[in-house]
């Protein structure tokens, strides 16, 4: 009888750690309202609060300083589709960054799309409510991932390029940042196809992936390679595990209308099905890039 009972509670206790916990935030919805209303930018009250109503908060998902790390989620069951995931705020002083989160949210509860998506409006809400590009402890989250340099070259890049700039520190070890552990979370949870990442205001798409002949046409903002770093987003996710990582530079104001980030969305939902047939081939070839000249970029 005994042995029956421990049967049953390891595989009760195997059955819960296969689930996704989430946390319980009192006005979770109220409070997603809320703190995207605040970007800048015009906004669909009634789709807001439809998005806000599906948000979520992982169990992993707690800032620093204990604020809700939501998300929202729309899923397609549409053949061939991929998996989208979309991180905005990451660095909490490039405020525009999350209109495109929010506009996203809002765009996905009016269509049926081709793929599914998953939005974190506000990676770092401890920068936002500072309004700092770092987190509550004062660390860079897209210097944090535990990228396979991170240990021999993080610091070292950091002094070397920035002369310590304290805006772009990496943290005394890879992946130490709640913040940081709630986007790998997302990562290992919904397995993305292909990642976007939205900051301001290099005026550029940064995209860490398979070589492109000819790049979608995209008149607001010109494609331009910014390299990525030890720690950075773009060589955790790319150069170490073939996934795409698009990166949004917005502009310091936001166009007059989001037309641009609409088309960009259609064009995101093409080029994730372009490209991911040329994953495999790329990244055997593929080695690390030369050390990012971080000094001169801000992503």
């Amino acid at each position: 009888m005994k042995t029956k009972i421990r049967l049953l509670l390891t595989s009760l206790f195997f059955a819960c750690a296969a689930t996704t916990a989430h946390a319980e935030f009192a006005n979770l919805q109220e409070a997603c309202v809320n703190d995207l209303k605040k970007f800048p930018g015009v906004f669909d009250e009634k789709l807001l609060k439809q998005a806000c109503e599906k948000a979520l908060v992982d169990a992993q998902c707690v800032s620093v300083e204990g604020r809700p790390i939501y998300h929202y989620e729309k899923l397609t069951t549409e053949p061939g589709a991929k998996r989208v995931l979309v991180f905005s705020l990451i660095h909490g002083d490039e405020t525009p960054a999350g209109a495109v989160g929010r506009y996203w949210m809002e765009r996905l509860e009016a269509i049926a799309p081709r793929n599914s998506w998953r939005v974190i409006p506000v990676l770092n809400p401890d920068g936002v409510k500072y309004k700092t590009r770092t987190n509550a402890n004062k660390i860079d989250v897209n210097r944090n991932f535990p990228t396979r340099d991170w240990d021999t070259a993080a610091i070292t890049n950091w002094k070397r390029t920035t002369g310590g700039n304290l805006r772009r520190f990496p943290g005394k070890e890879g992946g130490s940042e709640p913040e940081t552990k709630c986007a790998l979370h997302h990562i290992e949870e919904f397995k993305p196809d292909f990642i976007v990442s939205v900051h301001t205001p290099l005026k550029v798409l940064d995209f860490d992936g398979p070589k492109m002949m000819t790049p979608p046409k995209f008149d607001y903002l010109p494609w331009k390679s910014l390299g990525n770093y030890p720690g950075s987003l773009g060589r955790y996710m790319w150069m170490e595990r073939s996934t795409p990582v698009l990166t949004m530079e917005l502009k310091e104001n936001l166009p007059p209308n989001y037309g641009p980030f609409e088309k960009l969305q259609d064009i995101i939902g093409t080029l994730v099905k372009l490209e991911a047939h040329k994953n495999t081939a790329a990244v055997k070839k593929s080695s690390f890039l030369p050390l990012a000249l971080d000094s001169k970029n801000e992503n």
